[in-house]
Protein backbone atom coordinates (compact mmCIF):
# COMPACT_ATOMS: atom_id res chain seq x y z
CA UNK A 1 0.00 0.00 0.00
CA UNK A 2 2.17 2.71 -1.39
CA UNK A 3 2.26 6.16 0.62
CA UNK A 4 0.89 4.79 4.08
CA UNK A 5 3.33 4.85 6.78
CA UNK A 6 4.88 1.40 7.99
CA UNK A 7 4.98 0.55 11.57
CA UNK A 8 2.29 3.18 12.62
CA UNK A 9 -1.20 2.06 14.12
CA UNK A 10 -4.10 2.37 11.49
CA UNK A 11 -7.50 3.71 13.93
CA UNK A 12 -9.99 4.07 11.93
CA UNK A 13 -11.28 3.04 7.97
CA UNK A 14 -14.30 4.15 6.21
CA UNK A 15 -14.46 4.29 2.18
CA UNK A 16 -16.87 5.56 0.12
CA UNK A 17 -20.51 4.54 -0.26
CA UNK A 18 -20.91 5.30 -3.79
CA UNK A 19 -17.54 4.60 -4.74
CA UNK A 20 -15.65 1.74 -2.67
CA UNK A 21 -12.61 2.61 -4.32
CA UNK A 22 -12.19 6.07 -2.53
CA UNK A 23 -11.59 4.56 1.33
CA UNK A 24 -9.98 6.90 3.89
CA UNK A 25 -7.66 5.66 7.26
CA UNK A 26 -6.45 7.22 10.58
CA UNK A 27 -3.54 7.10 12.06
CA UNK A 28 -1.73 9.15 14.62
CA UNK A 29 -0.40 11.48 11.83
CA UNK A 30 -3.68 12.54 10.37
CA UNK A 31 -5.92 11.01 7.19
CA UNK A 32 -4.52 9.24 4.51
CA UNK A 33 -7.16 9.10 1.21
CA UNK A 34 -6.69 6.39 -1.77
CA UNK A 35 -8.79 6.29 -5.09
CA UNK A 36 -7.42 3.98 -6.75
CA UNK A 37 -8.45 1.07 -4.33
CA UNK A 38 -5.83 1.48 -1.66
CA UNK A 39 -3.12 0.72 -4.30
CA UNK A 40 -1.53 4.43 -3.20
CA UNK A 41 -2.40 6.68 -0.26
CA UNK A 42 -1.88 10.51 0.11
CA UNK A 43 -1.93 12.32 3.72
CA UNK A 44 -4.78 15.22 3.31
CA UNK A 45 -2.70 17.69 5.10
CA UNK A 46 -5.30 19.48 6.52
CA UNK A 47 -6.86 17.02 8.05
CA UNK A 48 -7.27 16.70 12.19
CA UNK A 49 -4.90 14.19 13.56
CA UNK A 50 -5.51 11.69 16.65
CA UNK A 51 -8.78 10.36 14.71
CA UNK A 52 -10.79 7.96 15.85
CA UNK A 53 -13.83 7.74 14.19
CA UNK A 54 -15.06 8.64 10.24
CA UNK A 55 -18.30 8.85 9.00
CA UNK A 56 -19.28 9.10 5.24
CA UNK A 57 -22.31 10.98 4.33
CA UNK A 58 -24.49 8.01 2.83
CA UNK A 59 -26.10 10.19 -0.06
CA UNK A 60 -23.31 13.17 -0.24
CA UNK A 61 -19.46 11.46 -0.02
CA UNK A 62 -18.31 14.46 -0.08
CA UNK A 63 -19.44 15.23 3.56
CA UNK A 64 -17.03 13.37 6.28
CA UNK A 65 -17.34 13.28 9.68
CA UNK A 66 -14.29 12.95 11.92
CA UNK A 67 -13.84 12.35 15.58
CA UNK A 68 -10.61 12.43 17.44
CA UNK A 69 -9.68 11.15 20.56
CA UNK A 70 -10.00 13.87 22.51
CA UNK A 71 -13.65 14.33 22.03
CA UNK A 72 -13.57 16.75 18.83
CA UNK A 73 -15.94 16.76 15.87
CA UNK A 74 -15.15 17.75 12.60
CA UNK A 75 -16.55 18.03 9.30
CA UNK A 76 -15.14 18.37 5.86
CA UNK A 77 -17.48 19.64 2.91
CA UNK A 78 -14.96 18.58 -0.19
CA UNK A 79 -13.96 15.35 0.57
CA UNK A 80 -11.25 15.87 3.35
CA UNK A 81 -9.05 18.57 2.16
CA UNK A 82 -11.00 21.11 4.51
CA UNK A 83 -12.35 20.80 8.06
CA UNK A 84 -14.07 22.61 10.23
CA UNK A 85 -14.35 22.20 13.88
CA UNK A 86 -17.77 20.70 15.16
CA UNK A 87 -18.52 20.38 18.68
CA UNK A 88 -15.92 20.46 21.73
Amino acid sequence: MGGLPTQKTIYTFAYDPKDPKIMYTALRDGLFLSKDGGERWALLDKSPKEVVAIVIHPQDSSKIFVGTGDGKVFLSKDGGYNWKLQSK
